[in-house]
This record gives structure tokens, sequence and C-alpha cells, in this order.
């Protein structure tokens, strides 16, 4: 027969225990959501990841001056509705490009979405250094046709390697682009996991867990 003793001893060790669990389970990080009247989009993302509107509107200028034409003009129709960073203990960035359908006088078919994925993650990823895109894959996201791809660049001036996911869907006659980069692959799939959703509908992670690339530790 157990004793008393004995039963108060194992008590108090899953006491313990289940405060020490509690104690080590980390808090759900804070969010903050980005609203646009104009693409009827909420999209949620950590609130630690700090707006960079102007500097994402000095890069789109800056993209603008470099080109001539015909190029400078597409360009043009080519806007960043949100970039958002945070570099405390690595770096987590995302930002969403917008295509304007209605700018550029054409619509993108759905076989080009795959096309669009891989130039937005390479150019992204290019300014880190040479990097290594793998091949988008085709899905549906919040009734939206979409493509997905992920890559990595090694960077000498920083010395680490980043990690990058792209997501372009159709929203009418616009592509919306999702770029998340980090510098911990493990934090890729966290990041990717954030809700947008259209018009109030059903909101859904922008990618999918099953697609997210195995980090190789």
């Amino acid at each position: 027969m157990t004793s008393p003793t004995t039963l108060l001893t194992l008590a108090l060790l899953a006491a313990v225990q289940t405060q020490n669990q509690t104690a080590k389970a980390p808090p759900p990080p804070a969010t903050t959501t980005f609203h646009s009247d104009t693409l009827h989009l909420d999209y949620t993302y950590p609130k630690s990841l700090e707006s960079l509107a102007s500097t994402a509107d000095e890069a789109m200028k800056e993209e603008q001056n470099n080109e001539t034409g015909a190029l400078k003009a597409a360009v043009s129709c080519i806007t960043l509705p949100l970039m958002a960073a945070d570099s405390t203990g690595g770096m987590r960035m995302v930002l969403i490009m917008r295509l304007d359908g209605v700018c550029l006088g054409t619509t993108t078919p759905v076989s080009d979405l795959g096309a669009v994925a891989t130039s937005s993650l390479t150019e992204s990823l290019k300014r880190f250094g040479d990097p290594q895109v793998g091949k988008p894959t085709t899905y549906e996201v919040m009734g939206h046709s979409a493509s997905a791809i992920f890559g990595t660049v090694k960077s000498v001036s920083y010395g680490m390697t980043f990690y990058g996911g792209t997501s372009c869907l159709l929203q009418g006659k616009d592509v919306l682009c999702w770029e998340f980069v980090v510098s911990d692959c493990a934090q890729l799939s966290p990041l990717m996991s954030y809700p947008a959703q259209f018009d109030g509908k059903t909101a859904e992670p922008l990618i999918p867990a099953n697609l997210a690339p195995a980090c190789k530790l």
C-alpha cells in the first residue's frame, strides 16, 4: 500500500512539473493587422516586425530611376503596400508586392504565376548574393490560384545564409506577392503561417506548412 507521505510527494512533484511546463511554454506572439481597402485584404503578421514604409517607397523610387522606356513604365505599376522587418536575434522580413494589372494594361494568366514568383524571390535574394532557387508549386489559397517557391543564398558580406519563400496569387486584375526572408531556416515556416483574408472571408495561411522546405540541420 502506498503511504500518505508517498502520495503527497508524488502530488508535489506533479504540481512542480506542471508549473515548470507552464513556465516554459512561451506566450503566443503579439500580432498586428495590415488592412487595405484597395486590395480588400486583411493580413496578420507578428507585431515585432517593424513597418518600413519609407524604406519601401525609397526602394521603389530607386528602381524606377534605374530603368528607362517601357520597363520604367512597368516598374511604376509595382508597389510595396507592406514591408516589415525584425533584426533582433537574426533577421525576419515580410513584404507584399502588388503588380497593378490595370496600370500594366494586362492580366497575368495563372500559368505565369510561377514565373512571377520565381522572378520575385530571385531578385529579393540577389541583394545578399548568388541565390539558389527551387521550382514553383501551384496551389490554391483563400479560393485564389497561387504559386509558391523557396530558395537560399549564402551572403559573404553578412557572413550568414538567408532563407526565402514567395507566394504570388491573383486578386482581380492584380498579382499580389508575399516575400518572406529569414536568417534562421526554422523561422521561415512559422512566419509563413500567419493568415490573410480577402473581403472578410475565411482567413488562411499564405503558404501551407506542407509546402515549406525541410531545414537541413
